[in-house]
């Protein structure tokens, strides 16, 4: 079960708690002729905010232009950008310059959620946190572009290419280690280490990876 729960607004929105589902939900300020499915009594916040959406097995967050903006975990996000949502997520409404947001929101989800929800298909999942510039050799997370080594840019192709699916280490090292001579010629020490330092890169919390996560016997999965 996810859900939202207001830690910061008017009074009489604190502790409120709004459950979500597969169908997107708009956030706003209600009004008379507006109910919105997660209705906001700051003044501040638009009556068409922002919206939770679900989609390849995650919920993802989206500014719908709103008049004084959204943050997510304190970085504001671009209008009519999604931005996927992670445990304790927190979503600011309402942030004029040089403060802080008027409402805060907690985004919550059950640890097995996710997992529960992944779906292996013959196809790549698409990954919507990252974007990959094949002409430019560019690797952007959540908007933003990171420095990657060789071989961590080689890992995340290999990764991508099979998102949503299991990328056994034997793969890895055909894709991301051509030169070797034979796989036996790689350790495992290798390449955890090279996933150790892809995660630092790509996980908002390298320590719970939820983008980049194994499965113990298999390999590894971009999700």
């Amino acid at each position: 079960m996810a859900f939202l729960i207001i830690e910061k607004g008017n009074r009489g929105d604190i502790g409120k708690k709004f459950p979500l589902n597969e169908r997107a939900a708009l956030i706003g300020r209600g009004t008379d002729s507006q109910k919105p499915d997660i209705m906001i009594l700051d003044e501040h916040v638009s009556r068409r905010h922002a919206e939770i959406s679900f989609n390849n097995n995650y919920f993802l967050l989206r500014d719908l232009k709103s008049t004084n903006g959204t943050t997510l975990n304190g970085i504001r996000i671009e209008p009519e950008k999604l931005y996927r949502l992670q445990q304790d997520s927190i979503i600011g409404l309402a942030v004029f310059a040089g403060t802080e947001a008027r409402v805060v929101l907690r985004f919550k989800e059950s640890p097995t959620t996710a997992t529960t929800r992944v779906v292996l298909t013959d196809e790549a999942t698409p990954v919507t946190w990252l974007r990959i510039d094949a002409e430019k050799d560019e690797i952007y997370i959540d908007g933003k572009q990171i420095v990657v080594s060789r071989k961590e840019y080689d890992l995340i192709l290999c990764l991508q290419s099979k998102a949503g699916k299991v990328c056994s280490k034997d793969e890895i090292i055909a894709k991301v280690y051509p030169e070797a001579v034979d796989i036996d010629g790689v350790s495992d020490a290798a390449i955890d280490q090279l996933l150790h330092r892809l995660r630092i890169k790509i996980e908002p919390d390298p320590t719970n990876p939820q983008r980049l996560i194994s499965r113990r016997g298999f390999g590894y999965m971009l999700v």
